[in-house]
């Protein structure tokens, strides 16, 4: 039995790297603050069949100026190891097996890697979200969205261990 595959992710504020769960760049507007959290995600144990596991990105803004501010911004996800097509969990220790897996907003798609979280590009789709700060009715808002990922089966087992994969987080606020 294949123990503990997980997509392991990275969050970085303001430029310094702090490794936690996914890797996080945002730029934030003067009259508001933001930030960003991601939880780990792992599918388990693999025994061959489709595993799916879930986390939560969430972006949370407080107002620190004026009177109300309008907050917008988009999610996007990397690569990781692999591809959009097709990311990647890698075995942490020799021999170096992969098992194949993808990210998607909200739920697992019935057929695996359409709808998948990434960039825009090739296909892909990204999460967006809009918030109204009020100095005084509601000075700090926040917005969840659920990535799910899916690992689906493969042609054969491969090592038992840990398999690992880091993604990066982007968030932009336009």
């Amino acid at each position: 039995m294949i123990q503990t595959p997980s997509a392991r992710f990275r969050n970085v504020f303001a430029g310094a790297l702090a490794i936690v769960a996914f890797c996080f760049s945002s730029t934030a507007q003067a009259v508001h603050t933001c930030t960003v959290s991601v939880g780990n995600m792992s599918f388990g144990s693999y025994t061959g069949t489709q595993i799916s596991a879930s986390s939560t990105l969430s972006v949370q803004c407080t107002i620190t100026g004026g009177i109300v501010d309008t907050v917008n911004f988009t999610a996007t996800l990397s690569t990781g190891a692999g591809s959009y097509a097709q990311r990647l969990l890698t075995h942490s220790g020799p021999p170096a097996d992969t098992l194949p897996y993808n990210l998607y907003e909200g739920a697992v798609p019935g057929v695996l890697n359409t709808n998948v979280w990434g960039d825009g590009t090739a296909g892909t789709t990204t999460a967006s979200g809009s918030m109204t700060l009020v100095i005084i009715l509601n000075p700090t808002r926040t917005v969840n969205f659920t990535v799910a990922g899916a690992m689906g089966p493969v042609a054969a087992m491969p090592t038992a261990g840990t398999y690992l994969d880091t993604v990066a987080a982007t968030v932009t606020y336009n």
